[in-house]
């Protein structure tokens, strides 16, 4: 049951609006303004409706009524105005200080329980939407978790299938989206971000994992050869952007618009591109390169470089500084590049965690390995 409170001095008005309207609202009765503001302002629970009398003792219903929607605690009560005053601009004003209604005087009891009515339903409907959007950011919240879990998904399952294909990349593709994440947080630390959102920061992270899915469909025996590639090897190797991209494209109708298939779809077919023009697939030049590409690429080079490999032992932290310095303006994009070196001593730190982690879990997979050949007891 809704809730009324009735400001009156004339105590013939106030009983006969109680009476009017008693059997369907819990009505509250006051007759004076001071008290009924007092009341108010203790109050832990509001009334829904106010009647209010223009004609108050010792005080202004307008003014009570600039004092109500001024306040936080009672903006939200519905003012129903009556006044005999006959004045269309006394109207006008208490609608613009934020009346709900203006009731003229004689009061008709019929009418103003209808208008008091014509509130009320406008009290449940606004309840009813406010359970409704309630529900809605609810039920959003639940599809952002499932969606979000469905990314985790998808990057589970193609990083564990390029580890079979490629125990390299599959290993390197954490590695490079953790510099990445240093180097994008760098960015837009400086504010120099070419536009990329802050809200975006995990996504990007998360989509930068799978950059070498392409992988996938590149033959084995190029994937595992050890040493230096032919010319005709090479050529197949860089279809795995392409091969990437394509896989993307063909399928991102089913969920337009997804953030997630952007950034996938940029760093996976870009991230081999050059900023002089001289990469590939696309010999893209400069800042047509996608800006999470030409960061992908920085953090793809170094985690080349500082790891060990069949075919060559890895460099040093500071000879991967100064290689990827050095190629600034010709592979790499130099802004990247002046974010790479501003935190260059995290991606040194967070390296040295990488190859801790890693050699713990050939450890693992060592001893899982000598337990499972071991002659069974009493052979």
């Amino acid at each position: 049951m809704y809730s009324v409170m009735v400001l009156d001095n004339n105590e013939v008005e106030l009983v006969m609006i109680q009476k009017a309207l008693e059997k369907d609202y819990n009505v509250i009765g006051m007759n004076n303004a001071k008290q009924t503001l007092a009341r108010l302002n203790k109050a832990n629970i509001m009334p829904d409706l106010l009647i209010m009398d223009l004609m108050l003792q010792g005080v202004s219903g307008l003014e009570v009524l600039t004092r109500l929607m001024t306040s936080d605690k009672t903006k939200g009560i519905r003012v129903i105005i009556i006044s005999g005053d006959k004045d269309a601009s006394t109207e006008i004003e208490a609608y613009r200080m934020g009346a709900a209604d203006f009731v003229k005087k004689p009061i008709n009891a019929q009418i103003l329980k209808k208008r008091v009515e014509m509130q009320t339903e406008l009290l449940e409907n606004k309840k009813q939407m406010g359970t409704y959007m309630g529900q809605l950011k609810q039920s959003m919240a639940s599809a952002d978790q499932n969606t979000l879990k469905l990314e985790y998904f998808i990057i589970g399952v193609i990083t564990d299938l390029i580890k079979v294909k490629d125990t390299y990349a599959g290993m390197s593709s954490l590695a490079v989206s953790r510099y990445m994440g240093l180097i994008l947080r760098e960015m837009l630390m400086s504010g120099v971000n070419y536009g990329i959102h802050p809200a975006d920061f995990e996504l990007i992270i998360l989509s930068s994992q799978l950059h070498d899915m392409g992988k996938i469909g590149i033959p084995d025996h190029i994937l595992q050869k050890v040493g230096k590639y032919t010319d005709e090897e090479f050529e197949l190797m860089k279809k795995h952007t392409v091969l990437a991209a394509d896989a993307i494209q063909r399928y991102s109708y089913l969920i337009p618009n997804s953030k997630f298939l952007n950034f996938t779809y940029q760093m996976a077919r870009y991230h081999h591109e050059r900023y002089d023009g001289g990469g590939y697939p696309d010999h893209l030049m400069g800042v047509n390169i996608p800006i999470l590409a030409r960061i992908l690429s920085v953090a793809d080079t170094y985690d080349a470089l500082v790891s060990t490999r069949s075919y060559r032992q890895a460099k040093t932290h500071e000879q991967a500084y100064n290689i990827i310095t050095q190629a600034a303006g010709l592979q790499f994009d130099p802004t990247v590049v002046s974010a790479f070196q501003r935190a260059h001593m995290d991606i040194y730190e967070m390296s040295r965690q990488l190859e801790a982690l890693e050699m713990q879990h050939r450890q693992q997979q060592a001893s899982v390995q000598s337990m499972t050949q071991m002659p069974p007891s009493g052979a």
